[in-house]
């Protein structure tokens, strides 16, 4: 794992700008960078799935880095405050389209989902909507599996069966995260949707010799 977080620093442009940008505005660091670092093992791991490449998961990291970063504007729904940051923002070398997309998938990390009622979401392509809805339920349960913001999850492995995907996790603690357990099944929904799975979570102890 790069120190930074599962973005290869030596080949993304924008990484460090969106470094900076959750440095100036999320007051969790550690948070961002576990949930960063999460989401792209739940994206490799089920790559076969979702047939997404690189480019795609790009930007699902810099959205995880950003999710929390709406947090700075306490009177309003983080997410959305997260969204309109994204938007706003002149820092991060991403295109237009770019930036929408990446400020969809933080906007989505929790609450409501992808809808096209929604005026943002509805300016996307079909690929572009079935992107954000992979990558935001992808996001969603990576946050889950860091709601102690203690980062207890090592590493995670993924089995796939008729109807079940089963997401292993690994962690030094003795017992099961229970803030993790409490949040996953609401926040595994969207995952599930897009997939037609169901999302079941197991805990397992890593060894620490």
């Amino acid at each position: 794992m790069n120190q930074e977080g599962s973005i290869d620093f030596s080949n993304e442009p924008d990484a460090g700008s969106a470094l900076a940008l959750m440095k100036r505005y999320d007051p969790d660091n550690p948070h961002a960078l576990q949930v960063e670092r999460l989401a792209g093992l739940l994206f490799d791991l089920l790559a076969r799935l979702h047939g997404m490449g690189e480019p795609e998961r790009r930007l699902l990291m810099v959205a995880s880095l950003l999710h929390d970063i709406g947090w700075s504007e306490p009177s309003r729904p983080h997410h959305k405050a997260s969204m309109d940051i994204i938007l706003a923002d002149t820092t991060l070398p991403l295109t237009p389209l770019e930036r929408l997309i990446v400020a969809q998938i933080a906007r989505y990390h929790r609450r409501a989902e992808p809808n096209p009622s929604h005026s943002a979401f509805n300016r996307l392509s079909d690929d572009q909507k079935r992107q954000v809805c992979w990558s935001a339920g992808i996001l969603r349960l990576a946050d889950a599996l860091d709601r102690s913001h203690r980062s207890v999850v090592q590493e995670l492995s993924v089995r796939t069966g008729e109807g079940v995907i089963q997401i292993n996790c690994m962690t030094t603690d003795d017992h099961i995260p229970e803030p993790e357990t409490q949040v996953l099944m609401k926040k595994s929904a969207l995952l599930s949707h897009v997939t037609g799975c169901r999302i079941d979570v197991l805990w397992s102890r890593t060894s620490t010799t």
